[in-house]
């Protein structure tokens, strides 16, 4: 039992190093806001879950995001703000992914329906967190920091910002996110599946 703990914190970690490396991948996809880049550093967090659990899938988003701000630098409050956006992001997007691929059932069709209400569920669920967060909690703070409004840092107003800027891009990211993880986990569902059973049900951090 404790060499499986050891393992499993192990694995963890080595996902939570994965995603860090990805986060720095990144690329623009809506070019009047190029400072929004999209990166698939949500995969290995999504896979730590499926593998060992949904705390265990929490954990490694928070160990990817704590590692991307001691590499970006603490002591600016914007990038404090930005990894604990990253983390909640993350969640809100993976828990109901997770949440509906579990409901399993024999019948493939229904299976195949639960997964797509699961990757439907995940990208709503960060599209809508996202924008009303960044309307009431985080593009406020960064802009505070920055001691300006919103017409002068983005050329718009804030509601402006998050319907034109912030929705379409998180309805993308996580839709392109998605595509990946389930090509993944297609690949991946024989292997997942035995380790599943040996590590999901019986461990837990």
């Amino acid at each position: 039992m404790k060499n499986n703990k050891v393992q499993k914190m192990v694995a963890v970690s080595l996902f939570a190093a994965m995603g860090l490396v990805l986060q720095y991948v990144g690329f623009p996809i809506i070019p009047a806001f190029s400072f929004m880049k999209v990166d698939f550093s949500d995969i290995p967090v999504l896979l730590s879950m499926f593998l060992y659990g949904p705390l265990a899938g929490i954990v490694t988003a928070l160990i990817r995001s704590v590692l991307h701000l001691l590499t970006t630098g603490v002591g600016d409050p914007a990038n404090l703000v930005g990894d604990v956006a990253s983390f909640m992001a993350t969640t809100s997007f993976a828990l109901p992914i997770f949440y509906f691929f579990q409901k399993g059932s024999q019948v493939k069709a229904k299976r195949v329906v639960n997964q797509s209400i699961g990757i439907l569920t995940g990208i709503l669920v960060m599209s809508i967190f996202m924008s009303i967060a960044n309307y009431f909690v985080i593009t406020p703070i960064y802009l505070a920091f920055f001691g300006m409004n919103a017409n002068q840092f983005l050329g718009m107003s804030l509601a402006k910002y998050v319907v034109i800027g912030v929705l379409p891009f998180n309805l993308i990211k996580s839709a392109l996110v998605s595509f990946v993880f389930v090509v993944l986990y297609a690949k991946l569902l024989p292997w997942l599946s035995k380790k599943q059973v040996g590590t999901i049900r019986h461990q837990s951090l």
